[in-house]
């Protein structure tokens, strides 16, 4: 059993600096809600892969702060992590980022980022593997809510077309089940993938 320290409260107090005036996807939810619904489902299973208390919580402020270097500054939000939390969190974050742009560059094209990022999950600790697993289910879940209020609207929000992002998501599905083997993740990924599936548009199903 592991518990949250000062240092988790400190990462989350971090957080929720770094995402203050961001929002997310389809609805103008505060985008700490993300971070902190990943983290939680983090804490809910990570001792599954991990068996050292101190490094469980370590892996709990990896995933409040997953988004950060991504989103919220590239590199320099690297620095103010290592700082902070040390070099290992740091990078554990940088390695769940898709990209590392400073703020204001562009971001290279979505499939190269996601063919960089699976490469990336192939190799990683398992802990972040399943940092990335937890990440993927609440967007996943997210989209599955947003289409209730939105309907097809969701997918104007997204780079790829529907079947080519449901493509990814299910490649990962293949990655995650080779990294995690039986984890009782995986069916709760299985369970919010097949829900996005069954919303896709119908002129883009496959028959």
């Amino acid at each position: 059993m592991f518990t949250l320290s000062e240092r988790f409260e400190q990462a989350l107090s971090m957080a929720c600096d770094f995402h203050r005036l961001q929002k997310r996807k389809n609805l103008p939810t505060p985008f700490i809600s993300h971070p902190l619904s990943v983290a939680a489902l983090v804490c809910e299973n990570i001792e599954f892969v991990c068996s050292e208390p101190e490094r469980c919580e370590d892996f709990a402020i990896i995933a409040i702060l997953h988004d950060v270097i991504e989103d919220q500054g590239g590199m320099k939000a690297y620095e103010r992590i290592a700082q902070a939390f040390g070099k290992d969190i740091a990078d554990g974050v940088l390695a769940l980022s898709d990209s590392a742009c400073a703020q204001g560059d562009e971001k290279p094209p979505k499939t190269e980022r996601n063919a960089r990022y699976y490469e990336k999950m192939a190799h990683a600790d398992l802990g972040i593997v399943l940092i990335s697993c937890c990440d993927k289910i609440h967007n996943l879940r997210s989209m599955d809510a947003d289409y209730l209020c939105l309907g097809e609207m969701i997918w104007q929000s997204y780079t790829l077309p529907p079947l080519d992002t449901i493509a990814n998501y299910d490649r990962l599905l293949e990655l995650y089940r080779k990294r995690l083997g039986s984890h009782r993740i995986l069916g709760i990924y299985e369970q919010s993938l097949n829900a996005v599936r069954a919303i896709c548009p119908a002129s883009h199903r496959i028959v």
